[in-house]
């Protein structure tokens, strides 16, 4: 369990870092699996860890470390992240593997999120659950420890391979650790609910929106989902003006380019 401090440090992080997944989704799993990864480096690593969470190193110090030991072996983006959350002050040493490894985990949920499928993980999470309490012989295989960790994966992809690829990635996940699979998914089947409370919208406009009309879009968007709305906004010169807003499945172009695109077709067709 970790500290407040840490629990704030890790939330900052993934307000920044829910726009980067919210832009490039498709990169998703594969961060996903940088970030366990790191997470393992690190739980075999103390002196590593006490390194990048030493109190007496300045925070650009222990992110300029981070980002060494990580450079060219995972990509540029976890390496950024884990830099700059090895910048923050945690409360405790270990803190700081429990964050990554949270990061994770909260990648794939919103990964399925903005491709429309986070109730879908939500559901088969939960199937796993039950199938997994009933079926205790397959259960067992993937907890045994023995069998090494290729055998006990393949397993999993032969047993749930059908299901979304974010649900198949945190089973494996939940797979290699050295806690019992059951209670894990579950939990996650909750952090899927708690993400589906709201919608999330991918805002691209052609310049940065300031915060006064990051506001008013949200308000205006909360209200005509009638629920609430979190917004990522990116910019891309290329649409001219205007916003292009996308939600779940519905698309609200009102970008220029879009317009002068529509108008085009007009003397193409």
């Amino acid at each position: 369990m970790m500290r407040q401090a840490s629990e704030q440090a890790l939330e900052r992080m993934l307000r920044s870092w829910e726009g980067v997944v919210a832009h490039q989704p498709s990169e998703a799993i594969r961060w996903a699996d940088e970030f366990f990864a790191v997470s393992d480096v690190l739980t075999g690593s103390s002196a590593l860890v006490r390194a990048i969470t030493d109190p007496a190193r300045s925070g650009d110090a222990r992110a300029e470390l981070a980002r060494s030991v990580l450079s060219g072996k995972v990509s540029g983006e976890v390496t950024d992240y884990v830099a700059g959350l090895s910048r923050e002050r945690v409360s405790a040493a270990k803190d700081i593997i429990e964050a990554i490894t949270l990061t994770g985990v909260e990648t794939l949920l919103m990964s399925a999120q903005y491709q429309n499928r986070l109730d879908a993980v939500e559901e088969e999470l939960y199937r796993a659950s039950q199938v997994l309490g009933t079926e205790r012989t397959l259960r067992r295989s993937l907890e045994e420890r023995g069998s090494g960790l290729g055998r006990r994966h393949e397993l999993a992809g032969r047993i749930f391979g059908g299901w979304t690829p974010e649900t198949v990635a945190l089973i494996k996940h939940a797979v290699s650790t050295d806690s019992s699979i059951i209670p894990q998914l579950r939990h996650w089947v909750s952090d899927a609910g708690r993400r589906s409370e709201h919608l999330v919208a991918i805002v691209t406009a052609a310049q940065p929106l300031e915060s006064d009309q990051e506001a008013r879009l949200t308000a205006l968007l909360s209200q005509r989902y009638g629920k609430p709305v979190e917004i990522h906004v990116g910019v891309d010169p290329e649409i001219i003006g205007g916003l292009r807003i996308v939600i779940g499945a519905d698309v609200i172009d009102g970008s220029l380019a879009s317009r002068i695109n529509n108008v085009k077709s007009v003397f193409t067709d």
